[in-house]
C-alpha cells in the first residue's frame, strides 16, 4: 500500500514521495517589477526579516502554512499582507513534481505529456491533475482565495526539464494600475516607457498579443511579454489555499 511521506520543515515541504512519485521543495512567490521572492530558490532585491519582506516597490509580511491533514493529503495556506502600500505582479503557491514517474497532467479538460516546453499552460480553473505512471492521480485544488477585489485566481502546468511545476496564482484584474512591457534576456532587461506600455496595452489588440506572451508560448518565445501590476492597499491581503490529495 502507498503512503505519503512529507518533510515539513518550518512550515514549508522540503521533500515529499508517495509509493514511486517525488516531490518538492513548494514555495510561494511574489514579485514586482524590480523584486522577487521565493521561499525555495534565489531571491532577487529583497530583503528579509523574519516573515517580513521588503521589496522595490512595497513591504509585506507573509504568513505561510503546509500541514498534512490526512494521511494522503496536504494543504498549504498563504496570507501575504500590505504593511505599505505597494504593487504587485502576482502572488503564488509553487508545487514541483519529478518527471519520471508522472505520466500526463490535466487542466482545463486538456490532456499534456512532458515535452520540457517551459510553456505556462494557465487557465482561470481551480483544479489541475496530474496522472502517474503506477495510477495514482494526484489532484491539486485552489480551494480558498481572496484577492482584495484587485486579483483573480488562476492555475497553470508546466513542463520544464525534469519537473512538472504547477502554480495556483493570483493575477491583477482590470483597470489594472501598472502594465510593465519588457524585453529580458540573460544580459540585460529593458523595459518600455509606461505611456507606451499603457499605449500598448490599451490598443485594440494589444492586451492579447502580449500579456504574459513568453509565458503562454514556451522557451522558444524570446522573452518579451506585458506584465500588469495592481496596487494593495496598507493592511490589504492575498489569500491562497491549496489542496493536494494523491489517490
Amino acid at each position: 500500500m502507498k503512503k505519503l511521506q512529507a518533510e515539513i520543515i518550518n512550515n514549508r515541504l522540503i521533500t515529499g514521495q508517495y509509493g514511486d512519485i517525488r516531490f518538492g521543495p513548494w514555495s510561494f512567490e511574489c514579485s514586482d517589477r524590480h523584486s522577487f521572492v521565493t521561499l525555495s530558490d534565489q531571491c532577487r532585491n529583497t530583503c528579509q526579516v523574519g516573515d517580513h519582506w521588503q521589496l522595490a516597490e512595497g513591504d509585506w509580511a507573509l504568513d505561510y502554512q503546509t500541514s498534512r491533514i490526512d494521511p494522503a493529503t496536504l494543504r498549504i495556506r498563504a496570507t501575504l499582507s500590505a504593511r505599505r502600500d505597494g504593487l504587485l505582479q502576482d502572488a503564488v503557491i509553487r508545487l514541483i513534481f519529478d518527471k519520471p514517474t508522472i505520466q500526463s497532467g490535466e487542466i482545463a479538460g486538456r490532456k499534456y505529456h512532458h515535452t520540457d516546453s517551459d510553456r505556462y499552460r494557465l487557465y482561470p480553473v481551480r483544479t489541475v491533475r496530474l496522472m502517474g505512471t503506477d495510477g495514482t492521480i494526484i489532484h491539486v485544488t485552489l480551494d480558498r482565495y481572496d484577492g482584495a477585489g484587485r486579483f483573480t485566481p488562476y492555475i497553470y502546468l508546466r513542463d520544464r526539464g525534469d519537473h512538472w511545476i504547477i502554480h495556483a496564482r493570483l493575477l491583477p484584474i482590470d483597470p489594472v494600475d501598472h502594465v510593465w512591457l519588457r524585453w529580458a534576456n540573460r544580459f540585460f532587461t529593458l523595459s518600455a516607457p509606461d505611456w507606451l506600455a499603457h499605449l500598448v496595452w490599451n490598443f485594440p489588440g494589444g492586451k492579447a498579443a502580449f500579456w504574459r506572451l513568453r509565458e503562454r508560448l514556451g522557451r522558444r518565445c524570446p522573452e518579451i511579454q506585458a506584465v500588469p501590476l495592481n496596487r494593495l492597499k496598507s493592511s490589504q491581503s492575498l489569500m491562497l489555499e491549496v489542496t493536494c490529495r494523491f489517490a
